[in-house]
């Protein structure tokens, strides 16, 4: 199976709509951070002057006009060896949360309104995580929606952060899981992005990360918590889990490498 999507990074003709919501989104930041000296929050000063200097703002802009909010841009993303790889993971008892604090600009921006380190959070039926999935943006090398993930590119920017969890999962709710991921393979998909700040999305397979985690974990009645699948956030996987729900198996800073229990998974390059 060929993956199919559309990782054409900006048309010509959106260019100059790039640079109005870099524009904005940095006026944005600027108030953030106007109002955070004001009220004497000087670390939330200082991380907004962080997101500023780093041009997250203009990355972010240029990223935002790849999304289209009426049609799927994404599909057969996943590969074959996905699904064989799927396949072979079904009985090992286990489904891995993988939340992430990728230091990408989309997250440095988000994470000054959600006041959360961690603003991504991935799916996989494998321990190694080879089967990493998730909704994202296509980081400019694949269409947005859904995409498969990996440590070391989640984890290749300096100050990047990485906690496994695992869930414990029957071969048969790790099935379901798998084959609804094979149904939104070949529909399509699209990144739910005005799910982040408004309600609503009439497209089934347009999605966030954690909508799209929450939805799996749903629908193979896995969910440990009640919510709106549009209202959830990458960090309430973890602090609304009850006692003994999730078990933490490794976490990977850069710089640092893998810390504590890693279990099966690899440590990123």
């Amino acid at each position: 199976m060929k993956p199919e999507s559309n990782p054409n990074p900006c048309p010509w003709y959106l260019r100059p709509l790039a640079w109005v919501l870099a524009g904005a989104l940095l006026c944005l930041v600027g108030g953030l951070y106007a109002r955070a000296r004001w009220q004497g929050r000087l670390q939330a000063a200082r991380q907004a002057k962080a997101v500023a200097a780093g041009g997250c703002p203009a990355a972010l802009g240029r990223d935002l006009v790849r999304h289209d909010l009426f049609r799927y841009q994404t599909r057969r993303s996943l590969s074959r060896d996905f699904f064989a790889r799927g396949e072979a993971a079904l009985g090992d008892g286990y489904l891995y949360l993988v939340l992430a604090r990728s230091k990408s600009p989309a997250g440095e921006v988000l994470g000054l309104f959600t006041h959360r380190d961690y603003n991504h959070i991935s799916l996989a039926l494998d321990g190694d995580l080879d089967t990493l999935v998730s909704y994202n943006g296509g980081e400019g090398a694949a269409g947005p929606g859904l995409n498969r993930e990996s440590v070391p590119a989640l984890a290749r920017r300096e100050g990047a952060c990485l906690r496994v969890y695992r869930l414990p999962a029957t071969a048969h709710q790790k099935r379901i899981i798998l084959r609804r991921l094979g149904k939104i393979n070949q529909e399509g998909s699209g990144y739910n992005l005005l799910g982040l700040v408004l309600p609503g999305e009439r497209r089934s397979n347009a999605m966030f990360c954690s909508q799209f985690v929450y939805r799996m974990l749903k629908l193979a009645g896995l969910a440990y918590f009640a919510q709106d699948p549009r209202q959830v956030r990458p960090t309430d996987f973890v602090d609304r889990a009850p006692q003994g729900a999730l078990e933490l198996v490794g976490e990977y800073a850069r710089p640092g490498g893998w810390r504590g229990r890693v279990g099966p998974c690899r440590p990123a390059a």
